[in-house]
């Protein structure tokens, strides 16, 4: 062999093939060979220049011709230093990690903190990434701590002993409607969550564990997730003493597996319109929900009928990082972002027990909590905020995160949104400075355009599920909104947007919905949910957006409805209804006008571009006009409510919205044998069959079953409100065939109550 030649010849010692090279070897030689003034001079090392003068040498021997030609050349191997490719140091540098400590250091030494777990809270004060925190510290030094506002926790109880809660803890304010008692004490093996969740808002300042973003405020707890509960429970729970309860903080709702269809209608509708018209004297109780955990399942918060109203503030879950975890759900319905567990991080803070932290919390469980805190420290500032005020505060001052995600789209407003970000992340100190100074807005109104088809037909949805998705199809479906529709409903600044909408299809997963603006601004009201395989469609459900705040609403309003998975299943679009949320103008002094249309696009659904969003000019500040007349009610007029035949979920009625949706996640009726609770609202006096009372299931965080107690009425719904009002129908019979209450019964039972 060549190599073992040269290497004997050279009066080394063959080491053979060097890996897997084939071509390449190598040989080794004692250093006593070696002349030492060459060893580090590669030009004259010693084997080297033998090899090179053996090369020439052997060209006049033919024996050896052939063995030397084959060895082209001979590196000598010098030994090099090389750098570790190993994980990079934290990012950011030691110095800024040591600025993080100043603001920590400086904090607990002006406010005299001594909670031993406050360092260990980075969603307060992030040491390692400066401003990837709630920013609160500054509020804190100015004594704004939520001195005066209480905060209800929804859950599963909360440790009213706990060394960190139990000073702040408000037993007025708190009921246990589980067990139906006046304390709500865990008592499951599995009862932490709420009083984690109460330790992020009001845990002291003290040396237990670490501290509550409003230490100051007191926080309420209302055990409902420990087990069944009613209909009538839970809309008593979200109405408890809200004269005094002030937020409530909820991290619940349907379950979050991709494939649940629910909203709150009848009593716990009626439940959340009470809470924004009478609660906290008027100007409305604040609810918080947490958007869910379902993301990694392809859910999304549209479906979800507690998310998706306009009565609740919606926050989602961002990490140490400012990144969207996984598990997060996004939606046009989302409002702000705030900090909770992922990348490695997690929330610390209070646990079941006398002086038990907790360092393992987060999820959106973790989010809603973590807004709820810093709505207490606004409203400790300005008390007189309504529910609507809040939410604006929210839109005007969340931070743009991650922003070089792509579905950030600027606005006409001049502002960023972002489906899994919503307008930003909370930012403490920014929401009370512009809390302070904050024009309280004016009432609400709303304009409601039915969008349908004359002939009441169904129009066949186009599939592309083989199309790319930049040339999918869809059926499009427009209705056009006038200079003098905005006038003549008063609104003088566009808030939420709503679009209630009744489609049949054998898989309703498959489904994707687009909301486009006059302005080009596209809402993603539906998007894919592979695990959604349920045949009943959609019916009556109303998607909302927040993404269209302040912007100009006159123009073309424009639905998109795509079928983009499983060719073999296929759906019809039926109609849906447009309607505008918003703030009313001051001067309007007229009943607000609603514009019923009966046109549809009929057309056979064409290819459209796929719609990508522009900056677009800023909407004019003012789209309304006076008006003379009488003065209009803060409250939307209500329509006496009529009974009507339920729908199946094939078939779709041509009439005004429904708000609200009478889709179970599983597929069940809402009729029949599923209606447990009875009611008669107008007279305010609320009757039950204790005797034939049906609980669900209501356990989990963020997946309690919630079920509905009827379908929703073909007509009549409330003019304005977003879910439908719970109202008797006469034609329902519950499981053993008993008629409902007649009016008489009623009368006898509610005297003998």
């Amino acid at each position: 062999m060549a190599a073992q030649h040269v290497a004997r010849s050279l009066g080394g010692q063959y080491e053979g093939m060097v890996g897997e090279l084939k071509s390449y070897f190598m040989m080794s030689i004692p250093k006593n060979n070696l002349n030492k003034r060459n060893l580090n001079n590669n030009n004259d090392d010693p084997v080297v220049a033998a090899f090179q003068a053996r090369k020439q040498f052997n060209k006049r021997d033919d024996e050896n011709q052939r063995l030397w030609d084959r060895v082209h050349r001979l590196d000598p191997q010098i030994p090099r230093q090389r750098t570790k490719r190993a994980a990079l140091p934290r990012e950011p540098p030691f110095t800024e990690i040591s600025q993080g400590q100043a603001i920590m250091e400086d904090a607990q030494r002006v406010l005299e903190i001594q909670d031993p777990g406050f360092p260990r809270q980075w969603h307060l004060v992030n040491q390692e990434t400066l401003g990837n925190d709630i920013n609160v510290t500054d509020v804190w030094k100015q004594g704004i701590t939520g001195n005066g506002t209480i905060v209800a926790i929804l859950d599963d109880g909360l440790d009213y002993e706990s060394g960190d809660l139990a000073e702040n803890f408000y037993a007025a304010g708190s009921y246990d409607f589980n067990d139906h008692e006046d304390l709500p004490k865990p008592k499951l093996f599995d009862d932490t969550h709420g009083t984690r969740c109460a330790g992020q808002i009001a845990a002291q300042k003290n040396d237990v564990c670490g501290i509550g973003i409003a230490y100051n405020s007191r926080v309420s707890g209302i055990r409902i997730l420990s087990g069944e509960i009613t209909d009538v429970d839970e809309a008593s729970a979200l109405n408890y003493k809200y004269q005094e309860n002030d937020i409530f903080s909820c991290s619940w709702g349907p379950p979050d597996n991709g494939e649940t269809m629910e909203a709150p209608d009848g009593i716990l509708a009626e439940a959340f319109i009470n809470g924004i018209e009478n609660g906290r004297g008027g100007k409305g109780s604040i609810y918080v929900f947490a958007t869910g955990n379902g993301a990694i399942s392809g859910d999304n918060c549209n479906f979800d009928g507690y998310t998706n109203s306009i009565y609740t503030i919606t926050v989602g879950a961002i990490d140490h990082n400012n990144a969207h975890p996984p598990y997060s759900e996004s939606c046009s319905a989302q409002m702000v972002v705030t900090y909770s567990s992922g990348g490695g991080q997690y929330i610390y803070t209070t646990g079941v027990g006398k002086n038990v932290c907790s360092d393992h919390h987060g999820g959106t469980s973790a989010a809603a909590p973590t807004a709820a805190g810093v709505f207490a420290l606004v409203l400790s500032v300005r008390p007189e905020l309504t529910w609507r005020d809040l939410q604006h505060l929210c839109v005007q001052t969340a931070v743009p995160v991650s922003t070089d995600d792509d579905d950030w789209k600027e606005l006409p407003s001049g502002r960023l949104y972002n489906h899994k970000y919503g307008y930003g992340k909370l930012d403490a100190h920014k929401i009370v400075e512009a809390a302070k100074t904050f024009e309280l807005v004016n009432k609400q109104t709303h304009l409601e355009l039915p969008v349908v088809d004359p002939k009441h037909e169904k129009i066949a949805i186009p599939d592309t599920s083989k199309d790319d998705k930049k040339k999918r199809k869809a059926l499009e479906s427009k209705v056009q909104v006038t200079e003098d529709m905005v006038k003549g409903a008063g609104l003088l600044r566009l808030e939420h947007v709503t679009a209630t909408v009744n489609i049949e299809h054998q898989r309703r997963g498959d489904i994707v919905i687009n909301l486009q603006s006059p302005n080009d601004v596209v809402s993603e009201l539906a998007t894919m949910r592979p695990a959604d395989k349920s045949p009943d469609g959609i019916v009556d459900w109303k998607f909302m957006t927040v993404k269209h705040w302040e912007e100009n609403p006159v123009g073309e309003w424009t639905l998109l409805v795509y079928d983009v998975s499983h060719p073999e299943t296929n759906g019809s679009f039926f109609n849906w209804t447009l309607t505008l949320f918003g703030e009313m103008d001051p001067n309007f002094t007229d009943e607000p006008n609603y514009t019923p249309l009966t046109s549809i696009n009929n057309e056979t659904a064409k290819p459209i571009e796929n719609h990508s969003e522009t900056a677009v000019p800023t909407a004019s500040e003012s789209l309304s006009a006076s008006h003379s007349g009488d003065t209009v009610s803060e409250e939307p007029t209500r329509l006496k409510p009529s009974t009507s035949d339920d729908t199946s979920s094939t078939t779709a009625t041509g009439t005004t919205a429904q708000a609200g949706s009478d889709e179970e996640g599983e597929g069940e009726s809402h009729g029949g044998t599923s209606t447990i609770v009875y009611a008669l609202v107008g007279s305010g006096a609320i009757i039950t069959l204790a005797a034939g009372m049906y609980v669900q299931k209501r356990k989990g965080w963020r997946s309690p079953v919630l079920p509905s107690t009827e379908n929703g009425p073909e007509g009549g719904r409330p003019t304005g409100y977003e879910f439908q009002v719970l109202r008797h129908s006469e034609e329902q019979e519950d499981e053993d065939e008993r008629p409902l209450l007649t009016e008489e019964e009623s009368r006898r039972n509610n005297t003998s109550s």
